[in-house]
């Protein structure tokens, strides 16, 4: 029985890939991790005790002393101190040097966000959406989200734009959501970034421009994001911005690829099947497809399936070991750029 080999793609429009990107679950609110260091206000230098205290904490938070670190932030959050206050909060979220405790981070995200440590106000914003310590409360959410982004909070920004694109909390306003995207984006946050060159895709809110949108989109993949380079590949093989350049595709689907995005993973892998923009090779197609199909991609089951049939059970093999010892990791960021002296 002869087999016919069909590649199929499982490609999403890239117009459309930033309105998947939920209020509750981007990797934007992923903030919550960071600490805060000490910003004092005007020229006013920060109190020797505070800083060696607030040094001695952060060394000991670094080396894993968690217990020393939240003993030191406690007694200067004790004392009214913003940037412990929020350093204490996420320690009790998550668990460390105690047991997760969300009454107590919210309780001192609350106090932080009163001394107006940003950060704090959207980590509260986050636990509200969650209800996580404090009641459920979107319209609660969404004021904080406010508060924080009048201070210059990438992340709070972006979830604002996030809320006014999806209607969540807030009225539809495409406008709005491109403004508070462009806020975040000048600060680098790349994910706020990548959903406003989407806009710029389609035109929503902005005017249509796709260069802008390209351009946008290489400043979020340069800086470590992998939708970014997923959408970059998707309109460089399009050639939305002029003539397609598979070579340029074939590079960005890689990282992505690398970096686990499924959809990336079956696209490079048809394009080494056939040798588009890359070097033919059977094997490499085939783990890919493997990698992608582990991870219940439909096209990309029907893909492996398809090609396995076409190779030795030598080959097969070796695609598979390949597949196996495959490991996603990151897109490498690029270093900024310093400014000219």
């Amino acid at each position: 029985m002869k087999h016919t080999l069909i590649l199929t793609a499982l490609m999403p429009a890239p117009s459309l890939a930033p309105a998947a990107t939920d209020i509750a679950s981007h990797p934007g609110h992923r903030s919550d991790e960071a600490l805060v260091l000490p910003r004092t206000q005007g020229t006013e230098p920060l109190d020797p005790a505070i800083a060696v205290n607030f040094k001695g904490a952060l060394e000991a938070y670094g080396s894993g002393d968690y217990v020393m670190a939240r003993s030191l932030w406690e007694q200067l959050a004790d004392a009214g101190y913003g940037p412990a206050q929020h350093n204490l909060g996420v320690m009790f979220e998550h668990g460390r040097g105690g047991a997760i405790n969300y009454t107590k981070a919210a309780l001192w995200y609350a106090k932080a966000g009163n001394a107006e440590v940003p950060a704090a106000l959207t980590n509260l914003a986050r636990l509200h959406l969650d209800g996580l310590g404090v009641t459920k409360d979107l319209a609660k959410a969404i004021q904080l989200f406010e508060a924080a982004a009048q201070l210059d909070c990438p992340p709070a920004q972006y979830n604002l734009g996030i809320a006014y694109l999806k209607g969540r909390g807030v009225e539809t306003d495409t406008e709005e959501a491109a403004e508070w995207f462009d806020a975040a984006a000048e600060a680098g946050y790349a994910p706020a970034q990548y959903n406003l060159a989407g806009l710029y895709l389609r035109g929503e809110g902005v005017d249509a421009d796709p260069e802008r949108a390209v351009e946008l989109f290489a400043d979020a993949a340069d800086s470590g994001d992998a939708l970014a380079h997923l959408a970059l590949g998707t309109l460089y093989q399009k050639g939305v911005n002029g003539s397609p350049s598979l070579a340029r595709a074939a590079k960005h689907f890689k990282v992505a690829a690398e970096a686990g995005v499924v959809v990336a993973q079956n696209q490079i892998a048809i394009m080494i099947a056939k040798g588009l923009g890359v070097k033919r090779d059977t094997i490499g197609a085939l783990a890919w497809f493997h990698v992608a199909a582990s991870l219940g991609a439909p096209q990309a089951i029907k893909n492996r399936d398809a090609l396995a049939a076409s190779v030795t059970a030598k080959v097969h093999d070796k695609a598979k070991r390949r597949a196996r010892a495959f490991r996603p990791h990151p897109p490498t960021k690029k270093p900024e750029k310093k400014p000219k002296t």
